[in-house]
C-alpha cells in the first residue's frame, strides 16, 4: 500500500499539491500572520498555521521569521520523507529557500525530487540524499552536500536518534532548530541511549528523548527554547541572543491531550535510559 502511494505522489504529487504552490495560498497564509506582526505572543503555538504541515509547523516558523534578523535561507532537512509534507516544503517553495533534504528512503526522496522539479529549473539549489544519518556520519554528509556554516534551518525528525544526531552536529549554526520530542516521556529530563536500530519503526514506544532534556540540549549549544507545536512534540529553538522569550517544558506540555499520553511509571522501570 505504501508503495502505491508513493507512485501516485511521484507522478501526480504536482496535481495532488498542487493548489499549496499557487500565490493564493502564500497571500492567506501571510493575511492570516499579519495579525502577530507587531506583538509578542503568551505561547509560540498561537501562530500556528498549515500550508504543507500537519501541527501548524508552517506558521510557526514564519512568525519566528518576522522576530529574527538576516537568517540565510538554507536548510537542512533530516528525516524529510516525501519532502512535500515537511518543515522546509513552505519555505522552498514560498520563499525561495535553498536546502538539503536527507531521507533514508530513495524512494521518498524520489517523490520529492519529481514535486520540486520546476522549483529546480528555474536555479534552486535543492539536494536530495539517501542516506541513513547516524552519529558517526552526519556531519559528512551535511558537509559533502555544500552546506556549512551559519543556515537559517535545522529540522530534525527521524524518530529515535534525533537528540543524539543534534548534539552531534557542529559544522553548522541554524538560527532556528526544528526538533521531534518524545512527549510521552512526562517531565523527565531523559533518552533513550544510542543506537543505529533506535527508531520509530524498532519500537513504537521506546525511543526518542523527552522534552526537558532536548531543552538542556539546547542551552549547552547556545539556543533557547521558544516554544512548540500545540502537541508538544515538535519543538522550535532559537540562537539565545534573540529576545524572543522562552517557554519552559511544564508550558509545552500542559496540553490535556498530551498529557494524557504521558507513559506509566512502570515503563520508566522496565527500560534503559540515559538521565540527561
Amino acid at each position: 500500500m505504501q508503495s502505491v502511494k508513493r507512485w501516485v505522489k511521484k507522478n501526480f504529487g504536482g496535481w495532488i499539491y498542487g493548489h499549496l504552490k499557487s500565490s493564493a495560498s502564500k497571500t492567506e497564509m501571510e493575511n492570516w500572520l499579519s495579525q502577530f506582526r507587531d506583538k509578542s505572543l503568551p505561547l509560540l503555538s498561537e501562530a500556528s498555521y498549515n500550508v504543507f504541515t500537519y501541527h501548524g509547523e508552517d506558521g510557526i516558523l514564519l512568525y519566528l521569521l518576522t522576530q529574527l534578523t538576516d537568517v540565510p535561507k538554507t536548510f537542512v532537512d533530516i528525516g524529510a520523507g516525501d519532502c512535500i509534507k515537511s518543515n522546509c516544503a513552505n519555505l522552498a517553495v514560498h520563499y525561495n529557500w535553498d536546502g538539503v533534504f536527507i531521507d533514508q528512503s530513495k524512494q521518498q526522496l524520489d517523490v520529492g525530487r519529481q514535486f520540486y522539479k520546476r522549483e529546480i529549473l528555474k536555479g534552486a539549489f535543492l539536494k536530495f540524499l539517501p542516506e541513513t544519518v547516524v552519529k558517526e556520519n552526519v556531519n559528512t554528509i551535511i558537509r559533502n552536500a555544500g552546506i556549512s556554516g551559519n543556515i537559517g534551518l535545522l529540522s530534525i525528525d527521524i524518530d529515535g536518534n534525533d537528540y543524539w544526531i543534534w548534539e552531534t552536529i557542529d559544522n553548522i549554526q541554524p538560527e532556528i532548530v526544528i526538533i521531534e520530542a518524545k512527549v510521552e516521556f512526562g517531565n523527565r529530563s531523559i533518552a533513550v541511549p544510542f543506537n543505529s536500530g533506535n527508531h520509530h519503526s524498532a519500537d513504537q514506544m521506546y525511543n526518542g528523548a523527552s522534552v526537558e532534556a532536548l531543552r538542556r540540549l539546547g542551552v549547552k549549544k547556545g539556543y533557547k527554547l521558544a516554544g512548540a507545536n500545540k502537541q508538544g512534540y515538535n519543538l522550535f529553538f532559537v540562537k539565545e541572543n534573540y529576545r524572543l522569550p522562552a517557554e519552559t517544558t511544564g508550558q509545552i506540555l500542559a496540553n490535556p491531550e498530551t498529557i494524557s499520553s504521558f507513559y506509566p511509571e512502570s515503563f520508566f522501570t522496565e527500560h534503559i535510559f540515559e538521565s540527561i
